[in-house]
């Protein structure tokens, strides 16, 4: 079904919520959950010890083929595009596409802020650093949780929410792992990196909570394109 607007309608509405969601004391524990498995990978050695592992058993000319691809996935300007997206949904025409598109700006918007923030306040450094090691070093660098991994997981997630049972759910799954694993792949994450940047997320998506329906900020002011169908 397609939606014309017939009022600008709010880019931003229903996203006070969202930030309620994702900014409550339950998703803080969750968080910190998170940081706790991450810094026992890093200090256990298994960060270093996977690295080794995917570049002697699975890096290769394919692997560096499929990486390239998750790595433009996870690229800055899709945040752009996920913005564009939100826009036409909200002042010109809501289809699905536009809709999901609205649902990963609003997913970014909210977990941005917590990805900076892991980044910066954990401050550790990549493999391809000139002395290499994931240990946290408060505010030296950003590189404690992956960029990468959070923008190429978050339409691969919504997706997934919006499938629900079906199917194609464990696909979208796995694709939400393709930009972190690239950074893997081409040594600038370790796995702990990759693990925060992709359960930030995982986070943000559960907070936004699309189902691939109207947005619930859509009410009364629109015109149906088709007028036999009156319900999404």
């Amino acid at each position: 079904m397609s939606v014309l607007r017939s009022d600008p309608q709010p880019m931003f509405r229903g996203t006070g919520d969202h930030w309620r969601r994702q900014y409550s004391r339950r998703s803080f524990l969750k968080l910190g959950a998170a940081v706790v498995v991450a810094g026992a990978v890093v200090y256990s050695g298994a960060d270093e010890a996977a690295t080794r592992l995917h570049d002697k058993h699975v890096r290769s000319k394919s692997s560096d083929r499929l990486s390239r691809v998750g790595y433009e996935l996870g690229q800055r300007p899709w945040f752009l595009a996920w913005a564009g997206l939100a826009a036409v949904d909200a002042w010109v025409r809501s289809n699905p596409l536009t809709r999901w598109g609205r649902a990963n700006f609003e997913t970014m918007a909210v977990g941005l802020p917590v990805l900076w923030t892991v980044q910066r306040a954990l401050g550790a450094d990549r493999p391809s650093a000139d002395e290499p090691t994931p240990n946290w070093r408060p505010f030296a660098s950003d590189h404690a949780a992956s960029g990468h991994a959070f923008i190429g997981a978050v339409p691969w997630l919504n997706a997934a929410r919006a499938a629900g049972l079906h199917r194609w759910r464990p696909l979208l799954l796995m694709g939400s792992t393709l930009s972190g694993w690239s950074r893997l792949n081409d040594r600038k994450h370790y796995l702990s990196q990759v693990w925060l940047g992709w359960f930030i997320a995982w986070q943000a998506t559960n907070a936004v909570g699309y189902r691939g329906g109207q947005p619930a900020a859509i009410d009364a002011d629109v015109t149906v394109a088709d007028p036999k169908e009156s319900s999404c």
